[in-house]
């Protein structure tokens, strides 16, 4: 079975290549829009294809000769403008599902995430929740999850959308490095409100073994959308505590209104805006977010995939600021 994942050089594109040599069971293809990061997947066996997903013409054929894609390729910034967004997200997605009906793959997995779903008022939140998502990165994955459907019913495009939760691991240098180097450096001194509200998050492995499960079973999943989730959502205050741990630096030692650490955060973030930064957490859209719970069920994807994540966030999250250290990024 040949394989085309697009994005293949990002954070989950490379942990995914990973996991599916390591089956020996698929021939991989994968897309690449910097020369110099190719070779590294070419050494391993990987046919690589040069992609870009804001030039169309450079998508044509890209699923050519291909079983089965997983669409990973994106932009995933929380704070970049929308018009950008779109652009990566949502038009580069339809252009390659229309070359992949071209070509008649077998498999379209598209690489969603709980994003577009967003905040969700019943804890835990799934596959029935209704859209609610508050970021413009979590708008573009709810338009294209839309077009997708409707793409399905018009032409029986073979799609499954996977939304993963927040993920994080080795190799993610911005979700959670910027997570972790807050609380190492201690700008998260005081914790923003009680920090009661849910967040979740799944350790890249488990993320990969979804897909993988959802690559085995076609028949099941061609279709469906599934949560891919850890089996536990966590509080704020609890998730800075554990990272304050591994770190061996005292957790945030009381909290603030959410008011005044928003008032707080503008100042930084402009500062940061003025550097040309884009600091995750040193953000006014992490108060907003501490307000909401995001929370999901991975029930549907145990019950029909067979998934079953092995990674709890203590042990999945000492993996990866061990090579933080190891890189030198902390």
């Amino acid at each position: 079975m040949r394989i085309l994942i697009t994005g293949i050089t990002g954070f989950l594109g490379t942990h995914l290549a990973e996991d599916l040599l390591h089956t020996q069971k698929y021939d991989l293809i994968g897309t690449y829009r910097d020369p110099t990061k190719a070779t590294y997947f070419e050494k391993k066996g990987i046919e690589m294809r040069k992609a870009d997903l804001l030039l169309p013409d450079s998508l044509k054929d890209i699923t050519k000769d291909v079983d089965v894609v997983v669409h990973l390729a994106g932009l995933m910034r929380f704070h970049d403008p929308y018009t950008i967004l779109y652009t990566n997200n949502v038009t580069a997605t339809q252009h390659i599902a229309d070359d992949a009906l071209r070509h008649e793959v077998q498999q379209f997995i598209y690489g969603s995430s709980t994003e577009a779903i967003g905040p969700v008022i019943s804890v835990p939140g799934d596959e029935t929740s209704p859209y609610h998502p508050t970021y413009d990165y979590g708008k573009t994955k709810q338009v294209t999850e839309l077009w997708l459907t409707e793409k399905r019913k018009a032409t029986n495009l073979p799609v499954t959308i996977l939304r993963p939760t927040g993920i994080y691991g080795p190799k993610d240098l911005y979700v959670t490095l910027s997570t972790v180097r807050a609380v190492a450096q201690k700008k998260l001194r005081f914790l923003p409100g009680n920090g009661e509200k849910f967040i979740h998050f799944t350790y890249v492995d488990d993320v990969c073994q979804g897909i993988r499960k959802t690559i085995e079973k076609p028949a099941q999943s061609i279709g469906e959308t599934f949560i891919l989730a850890s089996d536990a959502y966590i509080a704020y205050k609890e998730m800075f505590t554990i990272i304050a741990d591994l770190l061996h630096v005292p957790p945030p030692s009381r909290s603030i209104p959410l008011s005044l650490a928003k008032a707080y955060l503008s100042v930084v973030q402009w500062n940061n805006k003025r550097q040309g930064i884009d600091d995750f957490v040193m953000h006014t859209s992490l108060i907003d977010t501490m307000r909401t719970n995001r929370a999901y069920s991975n029930a549907k994807a145990k019950r029909i995939l067979g998934f079953s994540p092995r990674f709890d966030y203590r042990e999945g999250m000492k993996k990866t600021i061990d090579w933080y250290w190891e890189k030198k990024l902390l």
